[in-house]
């Protein structure tokens, strides 16, 4: 865990599971507010604690898409904060039965309800800060990327990577629509915006349109 950006809040990252899978705190200081992106396996309880350690109080927590190494703990961390959980309701069915993708999860996960679905534009504020919610299917049907636009910040799980970007070879998951979430949308945002993945080290947009070779090549298909 370590604080690896200030803006409004701080972002914090929780890299845990057997996947090395990344969840994110982040915070307003001011209002005292936060919202979790994301929760890998073993990690509820360290975020729980940081929590009560920041005296914050969670108001949601959200998935970017609903694979069980992102959701591994979601539930649990529901259970202790009454937050409300987020997610793109294409990805409810592998969110009720984290079992029943193809790659099984190496330790029973817990199924989890939405309680606000997600969708193109829908917006979720934190004291001062505004996640923007953007529809990126291709890794999953339900894949979704969080923009903080005062800040140039996007969350976006296995949609992007430094160097790389999602598989699409799981259920729901399509070459062609993340090429075209990444290319249409993503990469029409500026790009200084940094990005935060759900697993590997941060980015910008300028660094990844100039040396990931999946992007360049989503450019030359179209």
């Amino acid at each position: 865990m370590s604080a690896v950006s200030r803006f409004a809040g701080l972002i914090e990252k929780f890299e845990d599971g057997p996947i090395w899978t990344i969840g994110y705190l982040v915070y307003d200081p001011e209002w005292r507010e936060c919202v979790v992106i994301d929760v890998p396996l073993w990690s509820s309880d360290k975020i729980y604690k940081r929590v009560k350690e920041l005296n914050l109080k969670m108001r949601y927590i959200i998935a970017t898409h609903g694979h069980w190494d992102h959701i591994g703990e979601m539930r649990k961390l529901k259970s202790l904060t009454e937050a409300r959980v987020c997610a793109h309701s294409a990805d409810d069915w592998m969110m009720c039965d984290p079992k029943g993708t193809v790659i099984k999860p190496p330790v029973p996960v817990e199924p989890v309800s939405i309680d606000i679905p997600l969708e193109e534009g829908t917006t979720l504020q934190i004291g001062d800060i505004t996640f923007k919610v953007i529809h990126t299917p291709g890794h999953s049907a339900g894949s979704v990327c969080l923009y903080e636009e005062r800040e140039g910040v996007l969350f976006t799980g296995d949609t992007l990577f430094a160097g790389s970007i999602g598989r699409t070879d799981l259920p729901s998951g399509s070459y062609d629509e993340i090429s075209k979430s990444i290319s249409t949308k993503i990469l029409a945002l500026p790009e200084n915006v940094k990005i935060f993945p759900g697993h590997g080290p941060e980015s910008t947009l300028k660094k990844e349109k100039s040396d990931n070779p999946f992007v360049q090549m989503m450019f030359a298909e179209r």
